[in-house]
Order: structure tokens, then C-alpha cells, then sequence
């Protein structure tokens, strides 16, 4: 399975001000068959995102997608859990992230998948596959190898304060 993000940001946004990134996954397949064996299905899918740097996290949510799919904010990543099945070589799509923060005070504001290693995985599932013993489920953890950056926001100075027209009598 592969996963592909669009991600949607403000290219700049003043220090202090609200920024709104969403990530919206393309429509993908799972394989029906791996390594010689058919799939059944996958189930428990997690993507974790971390906070994005440079801001403070707000809120996130999840809509849309064709499978359901809920936001855990702990720890400090935004994990989307989609607990499935879905059913091998199926169609789908995953629900859209929706991440709300605040701009710190200077840099870019970067939003990418988390994951380093197999030991600091950013996406883990299940695969249900069928065995010559029956149905099996199979961990799976991988992470992004270069790690894909989705959005950047520079962050810049505020925007100079409105000012009145001076009445002179």
C-alpha cells in the first residue's frame, strides 16, 4: 500500500496568527495479493504526523474519505486511525486531516509524515492474509524514506496596523 498526501497551506502567515493546513489523501488500492499470499484485508491503519514545527498545535480533525477514520492528539503527533477492514484490492481513500495552529515567532512552519525507523514507524497496520493455516494477521510498520514535507509556511512579520486619516479643524 502506498499512501500520497496533497497538503494545503498559506505560504506565509504573520507570528501569533491562526494557520490552517489540510492534508488530503489520494485515492490509492490495496493489492489483493503479497508476497504470494491473498490479502484479506488491512485493519488499524495509523499515519502520524508531528506537530508541525514552528507553531503551537491547536486542534485537528478528519473528514471526508471514503473510508471512517478518527484523530488521536496525543503525545504530540496527530496520529489518524483508521480501524477498517478494508478489503484487499480495494479502492479508497483515506480521510483528509484537518490542523489548526498558531504561527510562532519565526522560521517555517513545516507539516510532514513522522517516522524514522522501524522503531519510530509512521504508518502501522494489520494485514489479514490468507495462510495455508487459515486467515493470519500480520503487523506491518514502515516510515517515510526521505521524509515528504506536504507544506511550508514562512513565517514573517505582522502586518502593519490599520491606520485613521488624521481631522485636522
Amino acid at each position: 500500500m502506498t499512501t500520497q498526501v496533497a497538503g494545503d497551506a498559506p505560504t506565509t502567515a504573520a507570528s501569533g496568527t491562526a494557520v490552517t493546513i489540510t492534508l488530503s489523501p489520494v485515492a490509492g488500492s490495496l493489492p489483493d495479493s503479497s508476497n504470494g499470499y491473498t490479502v484479506n484485508n488491512i485493519h488499524d491503519l495509523k499515519l502520524i504526523t508531528p506537530y508541525p514545527a514552528n507553531s503551537t498545535f491547536v486542534s485537528a480533525t478528519a473528514s471526508g474519505g471514503t473510508v471512517a477514520g478518527t484523530i488521536d492528539t496525543s503525545g504530540g503527533n496527530i496520529a489518524l486511525d483508521v480501524p477498517g477492514p478494508i478489503a484487499g484490492g480495494a479502492n479508497f481513500t483515506l480521510p483528509a486531516e484537518t490542523i489548526n495552529v498558531t504561527a510562532g515567532t519565526s522560521g517555517s512552519i513545516t507539516s510532514t509524515y513522522a517516522g524514522t525507523s522501524y522503531d519510530d514507524p509512521g504508518m502501522t497496520l494489520t494485514s489479514n492474509v490468507q495462510s495455508p493455516l487459515g486467515p493470519l494477521d500480520v503487523a506491518v510498520s514502515c516510515y517515510p524514506s526521505p521524509t515528504p514535507t506536504f507544506t511550508t509556511t514562512t513565517i514573517g512579520a505582522a502586518a502593519p496596523a490599520a491606520t485613521q486619516p488624521v481631522k485636522k479643524n
